[in-house]
C-alpha cells in the first residue's frame, strides 16, 4: 500500500447529473478520491484560488453555461500546483481536441470516462498517476 497524499479531483460541467455520473463511474472503476464538480467556470476558479497548494486535476466539459472552457483551461494553469487539466466531453473531435490542447489541456477524455481513460489520459499528461491502495482499490497520486 503507497503513502501518497491522494490528488483531488475538480470537475466543471454545467449539469449536475454529470457530476454524479462521472463519481459513480470513477467510484465503480476501484479509485478512491476527493470531489468536487462545479456548475459554472467562476465557482471552480474561486474553489482553485482559495485551496491549499498541490496538484490538483481538473476536467472541463467544452459546454460551460456562460463560460468558454478555452478561456477557463488557459486561465487555470497557474492554479494546477503540478497537476493537469483535461477535456471531457461528449464526442470526440479533433479539431477541439486541437484548440484545448493549444490552450494547455493535457489530454481529452470521452464520456463516459472508466479507469482504462484515466489511465491513459494521466500518461498522457506526465504528471499524475493510480497508485494501487490494495483490494483492487487505486487513488489518483502526483508522478
Amino acid at each position: 500500500m503507497t503513502e501518497a497524499k491522494p490528488v483531488p479531483v475538480i470537475l466543471v460541467d454545467d449539469d449536475p447529473d454529470e457530476h454524479f455520473l462521472f463519481k459513480a463511474d470513477l467510484e465503480d472503476a476501484g479509485v478512491d478520491f476527493e470531489f468536487n464538480g462545479f456548475t459554472r467556470p467562476e465557482d471552480a476558479m474561486e474553489h482553485l484560488n482559495a485551496r491549499a497548494s498541490g496538484p490538483v486535476l481538473v476536467l472541463c466539459d467544452l459546454s460551460l453555461a456562460g463560460g468558454d472552457a478555452l478561456a477557463f483551461i488557459r486561465d487555470t494553469q497557474a492554479r494546477l500546483g503540478g497537476g493537469a487539466i483535461g477535456v471531457y466531453s461528449g464526442a470526440r473531435n479533433p479539431e477541439m481536441e486541437e484548440k484545448c490542447r493549444s490552450a494547455g489541456a493535457m489530454f481529452y477524455i470521452v464520456k463516459p470516462v472508466s479507469r482504462a481513460k484515466l489511465v491513459d489520459a494521466l500518461a498522457k499528461s506526465g504528471k499524475l498517476s493510480l497508485a494501487e491502495q490494495g483490494n483492487g482499490r487505486v487513488i489518483l497520486v502526483a508522478g
